[in-house]
């Protein structure tokens, strides 16, 4: 039950399928008197196979937006095109990209400014799409080196997303440790690891059941060797990676002094979002790190659980909950309301929508939820949910105050981007960004938990406790 966390690198975060790294291979200088003429005659060349003919794309653009066609057709039009512009790869995936925000920002103006012309909106867009893609040719045509086109369009796009919030930005799948963890499950041994003051690896993490958990590895391992490679004073990240390219695994560990062999090989590993126990007074406690795909699902058995040993009231902890799918909020929820309770309500450019539980019945208990700063996004819609709609009583710190959702994008051959595409608000339709949720009662923890991390030394577990017995 204790909330302090080790901050760590995790085995998790790069054994997924890995996007190819850039070559950033040392450059050979090259002479600036006897190949002049040369680099001219190949300027030239490459000028003539890289200029993106715009007076046609104009043409192509234009002719969509007036037949109102639909954006799958036009990318496929755009293709056909590619002999005549002379397009690259990485050319034609800047341009579907472009195309996208075309007819996002279409739909923005003839929604929100309908005074405009279809005219003066494509006059306006095609301005700056003129713009961007003569300064792109301009960059390929004159940078005097090689240019990686794949790391010049995902940073394009990485640099669109950062003038608009914190929340929108490019995720590079190679370092992915939170798209795992919302998803649940991963491919791998089981195994968090960190580097220690000494510069070695050490295991800082074994999940239940996980490969690691079976030959019997543990937390505080020293990983001496990878299938007899010296690991000794590298960083912990070299271990994570080279596990992500193998499927058959010895580790050579140090444990007291000695030295261990293990062999392993990955297998699929669920993580565990969710602890549950009775206490005393039979208040069931249920504590949820994240809200993953399989949260609602390992939820549900912890509940049930504590239902059948007659249960008399619960205690949800979020304390550090970060947030994750608003789906798994919404099931999880269910399981406390009928189909008559809004859950939480949405707003974008076509107004607001309210979501509303698929539950059958109310709950008859008292329940009493458990924030802190760290409880942030689908933490915070549970936590007012279960206020607003079943009077739960909440105990700890104000919320962190993140009141936006993201919505995820893929770029074939490039990663994937979220933009924040929506905002949120409470069941009462209240919009909590920036702001949080307001505890019922503030406690914050005292220097003994931080001391001593036990549940008698959690004054905000004991205080819901407190509240609860004097409730019952």
């Amino acid at each position: 039950m204790a909330n302090k966390k080790i901050e760590k690198k995790d085995e998790v975060k790069k054994e997924t399928k890995k996007t190819p790294r850039k070559t950033t291979g040392t450059k050979t200088t090259k002479s600036t008197t006897s190949k002049k003429s040369n680099t001219k005659t190949n300027a030239s060349k490459k000028k003539t196979v890289k200029k993106v003919e715009l007076e046609q794309i104009d043409n192509k653009i234009e002719e969509m937006l007036i037949n109102e066609t639909k954006p799958e057709q036009s990318i496929e039009e755009v293709k056909e095109t590619k002999e005549k512009t002379k397009f690259g790869i990485f050319e034609y995936v800047l341009l579907l990209i472009i195309i996208s925000l075309i007819f996002s920002l279409l739909g923005y103006f003839i929604g929100l400014k309908g005074n405009k012309s279809l005219d003066d909106n494509y006059v306006t867009v095609n301005k700056e799409l003129r713009e961007f893609i003569e300064e792109y040719n301009y960059i390929l045509e004159n940078y005097y080196g090689e240019v990686d086109e794949s790391k010049l369009i995902s940073n394009a796009i990485e640099g669109m997303l950062s003038t608009i919030d914190n929340y929108s930005g490019f995720i590079d799948n190679g370092s992915n440790n939170n798209s795992i963890s919302l998803k649940g499950e991963y491919e791998g041994l089981g195994i968090g690891v960190l580097n220690n003051s000494d510069g070695n690896i050490v295991i800082a993490t074994v999940y239940n059941d996980s490969p690691a958990y079976k030959v019997g590895i543990k937390v505080g391992d020293i990983v001496a060797k990878l299938n007899g490679e010296d690991l000794t004073g590298q960083d912990d990240s070299v271990l994570v990676d080279k596990i992500a390219d193998l499927d058959n695994i010895n580790l050579t560990i140090i444990r007291d002094g000695e030295e261990l062999q293990f062999n392993l090989k990955k297998e699929n590993v669920i993580i565990k979002s969710v602890t549950s126990e009775m206490l005393d007074g039979n208040i069931g406690y249920i504590q949820v790190s994240i809200f993953a795909e399989n949260t609602d699902e390992q939820f549900q058995t912890a509940l049930t659980n504590l239902e059948n040993q007659n249960m008399q009231s619960l205690i949800i902890d979020l304390r550090g909950n970060g947030g994750g799918h608003l789906t798994t909020v919404k099931n999880m929820l269910s399981l406390f309301m009928n189909d008559t309770h809004v859950i939480y309500q949405t707003e974008d450019s076509d107004g607001i929508e309210k979501i509303y539980s698929t539950g059958t019945k109310d709950k008859d208990y008292k329940i009493v939820v458990l924030q802190d700063l760290g409880s942030a996004s689908a933490s915070e819609v549970m936590a007012s949910a279960l206020r607003e709609q079943l009077n739960a009583y909440i105990v700890g710190n104000t919320s962190f105050g993140k009141g936006t959702v993201q919505t995820l994008r893929k770029v074939e051959g490039i990663g994937e981007y979220k933009v924040t595409t929506m905002k949120w608000l409470t069941s009462n339709g209240n919009w909590i960004d920036s702001n949080g949720i307001t505890p019922d009662l503030e406690v914050s923890l005292t220097e003994d938990y931080y001391n001593n991390p036990t549940s008698e030394n959690d004054n905000q577990l004991q205080a819901a406790i407190n509240y609860l017995k004097e409730e019952n």
